[in-house]
């Protein structure tokens, strides 16, 4: 509604170039009674909001200020009747017209006064002693918090919905103010006699936490930032909430979970990450390199067991003659005995050749969190940031590389 709005913007904005006349802790006060002011007229607290407003206008008495000041008098008065608050109002509204000669709020200023001045020439029996001009006014905590849900209670009072405002004896009062998923805080605060006392209590939020189960070697990553290793039940704190939890280990598959945190709330997370094709083919390339270097020992050591028989026939040629049985056996060893140096030197190459690569390919095997958060891919298709293909042909071999 028009007539419940009130130029904070405008406001603040004319504090400054008031500053050289006012104190650093005058001006505090009164924007921090503005918004008091402002905040107990949008809960239909005009009584209150009128004195808040009123120790502002006191200390600045800005145009701005004057006019928030006589719409909360103009509410008041359709509230109790009180000719006091329809006077002000009324004072209040051609104050502002007076100081602001165009622009600003001058036509609800003129459209307010059309509707009071009538009701101002009528005469009335003044109601009673009104809460703004009175001499004795009634004193007031007025507590405020950001926190959603906010409790307050005074002095050990049951616990009634923030923001808070009532009527309290002058002096001291103990004020606890609590809310779900946040720490409870208490303070003291002075009411003084007569004064709309604002205090606006500032609640600290109870961090988040993910309890995360996952291998010790794995890295943790919250929204694209590396936090910590990996572990048993492994303890994340983070505010409320919507989060990305990476998940990351050299030759498995990044493991994305997208998480939405309540304040205070606990969740558990068991990850098990997956081998990516690029380990599992280097896993099979060490178990070929094993097989390989085997097959070479094996065929080493029998080209060693027929260089010895062969060895043994010229031993024995040397001694004397030999038949042409012992001679056809010599031939057939030397010829299984260069079958086997073959053999085993393929083994043993391949062997190399097998382990290299596979090594090549461990070690290239590496999480590529930026890339699988700018493609916004499945947990599956996160990994390889480098994809490595063996290739072996005669007399070779060697690697495709792709990017």
């Amino acid at each position: 509604m028009r007539a419940r709005s009130f130029q904070i913007l405008l406001l603040l904005a004319l504090f400054p170039a008031r500053a050289v006349a006012q104190q650093p802790a005058d001006l505090a006060r009164a924007k921090e009674s503005f918004n008091a002011g402002a905040m107990a007229y949008s809960m239909g607290e005009y009584a209150a909001a009128i004195q808040a407003l009123d120790a502002a206008y006191a200390i600045t008495p800005l145009p701005a200020i004057a006019f928030s000041l006589a719409q909360a008098e103009r509410r008041q008065y359709f509230v109790d009747h009180n000719r006091d608050h329809l006077d002000r109002a009324i004072l209040l509204f051609r104050k502002y017209l007076d100081q602001v000669p165009s622009g600003g709020r001058r036509a609800d200023a003129v459209d307010a006064l059309s509707q009071l001045e009538p009701l101002a020439a009528v005469p009335m029996t003044p109601a009673g002693p009104s809460s703004s001009t009175s001499s004795v006014r009634p004193t007031r905590l007025f507590i405020t918090t950001e926190a959603p849900g906010a409790q307050v209670s005074v002095d050990g009072s049951a616990p009634s919905p923030a923001p808070w405002i009532h009527e309290v004896e002058p002096g001291q009062h103990r004020v606890e103010v609590s809310a779900e998923g946040f720490h409870p805080e208490e303070r003291d605060v002075v009411a003084v006699a007569g004064e709309l006392i604002p205090a606006s209590v500032l609640l600290r939020e109870k961090p988040s936490t993910v309890s995360v189960w996952s291998d010790s070697d794995a890295a943790l990553y919250v929204d694209g930032t590396f936090v910590r290793r990996g572990g048993e039940g492994v303890l994340l704190e983070m505010p409320s909430g919507a989060h990305r939890l990476d998940v990351a280990q050299k030759g498995y598959f990044v493991s994305s979970h997208s998480l939405e945190l309540e304040r205070g709330q606990n969740q558990n997370l068991h990850v098990t990450l997956a081998p990516t094709s690029q380990r599992q083919v280097s896993r099979a390339l060490y178990v070929a390199s094993g097989v390989a270097l085997g097959v070479g020992v094996v065929a080493g050591a029998m080209a060693l067991h027929a260089q010895g028989n062969a060895q043994d026939f010229l031993d024995k040629k040397g001694q004397g003659n030999v038949t042409s049985g012992e001679l056809s056996e010599y031939n057939s060893d030397i010829a299984a005995r260069d079958r086997y140096r073959i053999v085993a030197a393929v083994g043993v190459g391949a062997s190399a050749l097998f382990f290299l690569t596979g090594l090549l390919l461990h070690e290239l095997d590496q999480p590529h969190l930026q890339e699988a958060s700018r493609l916004g891919r499945t947990p599956a298709a996160h990994g390889m940031g480098v994809a490595v293909t063996p290739l072996v042909f005669p007399g070779g071999g060697g690697a495709l590389f792709s990017f």
